[in-house]
């Protein structure tokens, strides 16, 4: 039986049939697939931000390519357009240009999706 919160969320943050399809009606391990992306994407926005923050590109790539598997099956949108658009800024502005914008859009895109995800876990 599929997990009803599920059906209640539609997100441009993360494609819940995707999880529904991989916990094949699961609910527990469903909920445990939840979290396991909630950790990746506090993972990445922590190592994001202090990346960010050093103005190193290596923390950036690594913190970026980590997730990238977890953001393509899940099909998490808002983050990977935010991840790519902050990409293509840094590699035409370098990490010296104004970054704040980015920031903040990076930061309210991984806060949506804990949301949408907490809200169907909770």
């Amino acid at each position: 039986m599929r997990n009803p919160n599920l059906l209640m969320v539609e997100s441009i943050n993360i494609n819940f049939d995707k999880v529904h399809e991989m916990s094949e009606g699961d609910v527990a391990f469903e909920k445990e697939l939840l979290h396991a992306i909630s950790n990746s994407v506090k993972e990445l926005k922590e190592r994001y931000l202090q990346g960010l923050d050093k103005k190193d590109p290596e923390i950036l790539h690594q913190a970026r390519h980590k997730v990238k598997p977890t953001i393509t099956i899940f099909e998490l949108r808002k983050l990977s357009f935010v991840l790519e658009n902050g990409r293509n800024l840094i590699n035409t502005k370098g990490l010296n240009a104004d970054l704040d914008n980015h920031y903040h859009l990076f930061e309210e895109a991984v806060n949506d999706l804990l949301a949408d995800i907490n809200s169907t876990i909770n």
